[in-house]
């Protein structure tokens, strides 16, 4: 009875997430879907830390306010975790798609940094960036379902799009090198912004009030074991991966993991500090039981529409995160060969509601906006091709409410050689674009080049989008004032260009300049 029951079961969900139709097993997705939360479980821990910079609903001048902030602090990680289990779960339940979501990194920045300011200095409160968010939310969702989202998107031109994965498999990278993140190969400098790092995740230097601005001290670059650890871990996952075995990036990230868990080592991840004896203290729970008190609903409190700043932050949250979606969703569904010859793929509307939806629960429990995340690309990388992939995602972050002492132990230097791994996988993009063609060339190199040096995969977007624009106009000017020249019939050795745009093709000829 159980066997059938099983039997049946097992032939439900392959039918219903078309497993054999994508050339995919149950076992394929469970793994790209745990090795998809390992790369990307660091958001738990990161995102928690960056709100609370804010202060959130924390009042500065309290003497309770260190307290205040512990608590805030795990009831961010249990805000990321839902609102990352609920839009995940509905990426794979409507859209079918391997992807997962989570509260962006970059806008989580600028909503605490720019709009509420650090410990609520800026001009805008805590609770009215919330609903700022909730707004973009239902915006975003009333756009998704009216198909108009999708339409904005179709207008990037196919360079730029391909662009786009080439740039944040480049970005993917640069986290992967950077401490936060990564394996702690590149930090901070002062005259030349980036340089080498290597001297550990234990011994970088930060700002004492934010934690940011790390750097490594003279003598010190190359020296530290994490950093190292780190490096073996690239080379194999590279030689696992060269040589085709299942799980390679799973793998590595959890024999690292494992390997920096083991204490009074000069790589673990809980060294004799006091940041390190916290996260240890913190660990040994296993489980964890919390209930949230600081930030859910608080943004239907002390409502302020009367300021600029909430509106320019509003319009901010908008833009950015409707390319950053567009962009890492095109992206990885090209990359995981899903897009036809226009850049379309299944469950496209789909997806864009279960990010829309995520941001509005989301800010209903105090977290920034909800967006697909690049990382989505290590479990495609794995064999993940469904929305199977999506679900097992969302059930790790749902387990992450009662593990979160475990899933936020995941240091850097184990999820970061997988970063940098996809980041190389995704730069086969490239080989799509015409090079050749400068009107073509030159915008799908700005897209590349600006995502991972502004840390924004918006602003490589708009760069790649102004610069099409700027030869779309330059070429149909041209054109106009070509077929206003009272001689045209009479040019001699015309040019004959064709260039390619979204929705049309533009032929241009280009008079000889001695005739004018």
């Amino acid at each position: 009875m159980f066997t059938h029951y099983f039997t049946t079961a097992k032939n439900a969900i392959k039918t219903y997430f078309k497993i054999e139709e994508r050339n995919t097993t149950i076992l394929t997705e469970l793994r790209a879907g745990t090795v998809t939360f390992f790369t990307m479980g660091y958001i738990l821990a990161v995102n928690a830390a960056i709100l609370g910079d804010s202060g959130g609903t924390c009042d500065g001048s309290s003497p309770d306010y260190d307290s205040c902030q512990q608590d805030l602090k795990i009831d961010l990680i249990y805000a990321t975790a839902i609102s990352a289990g609920v839009s995940t779960l509905l990426m794979g339940l409507t859209a079918n798609l391997p992807l997962a979501l989570a509260p962006g990194m970059g806008l989580n920045a600028y909503f605490t940094y720019d709009v509420v300011g650090f410990r609520g200095s800026g001009k805008v409160s805590y609770e009215n960036a919330l609903f700022a968010t909730f707004i973009e939310g239902f915006i975003f969702l009333a756009l998704s379902m009216t198909g108009i989202r999708f339409k904005l998107m179709n207008l990037i031109p196919r360079h730029v799009k391909y662009a786009m994965t080439a740039g944040i498999g480049l970005f993917l990278a640069h986290l992967g090198m950077q401490s936060a993140e990564g394996i702690g190969l590149i930090t901070q400098d002062g005259a030349t912004l980036v340089t080498l790092g290597g001297c550990g995740h234990n011994n970088l230097v930060c700002d004492q009030y934010t934690g940011l601005n790390c750097f490594c001290e003279a003598g010190t670059y190359m020296q530290g074991l994490t950093t190292w650890i780190g490096i073996a871990g690239f080379a194999l996952m590279s030689l696992l991966l060269a040589f085709k075995v299942r799980g390679s990036i799973f793998i590595t990230i959890l024999l690292i993991t494992l390997t920096s868990w083991l204490r009074k080592t000069d790589f673990t991840y809980f060294p004799e500090t006091v940041l390190g004896e916290t996260r240890y203290e913190y660990f040994k729970n296993i489980v964890d039981f919390h209930v949230m008190d600081k930030t859910p609903f608080v943004l239907f409190n002390g409502i302020n529409l009367a300021s600029n700043e909430i509106w320019v932050a509003l319009v901010t949250f908008l833009y950015v995160d409707m390319l950053d979606t567009a962009g890492t969703l095109f992206s990885m569904a090209e990359y995981a060969g899903m897009t036809d010859a226009d850049g379309n793929f299944e469950g496209q509307t789909a997806a864009f509601c279960s990010d829309a939806v995520g941001t509005i629960v989301g800010s209903l429990l105090g977290t920034s906006s909800v967006t697909t995340y690049i990382e989505s690309a290590a479990g495609i990388e794995e064999g993940g091709r469904t929305g199977l992939t999506a679900v097992f995602v969302a059930l790790f972050f749902f387990l992450s409410l009662i593990f979160a002492p475990v899933f936020a132990s995941i240091p850097p230097w184990a999820t970061g050689p997988a970063l940098i791994i996809i980041g190389s996988l995704m730069m086969k993009s490239v080989l799509k674009i015409d090079w050749n063609n400068t009107r073509h060339a030159i915008p799908a190199f700005v897209t590349i080049i600006v995502m991972p040096l502004t840390y924004s995969i918006a602003y490589g977007i708009i760069g790649g989008l102004a610069m099409s624009l700027l030869f779309f106009l330059a070429d149909n000017t041209l054109a106009a004032c070509i077929w206003c020249l009272p001689n045209k019939n009479d040019v001699v050795n015309p040019v004959q260009l064709e260039v390619e745009y979204p929705q049309d093709k533009v032929e241009l000829t280009i008079v000889d300049p001695e005739i004018l």
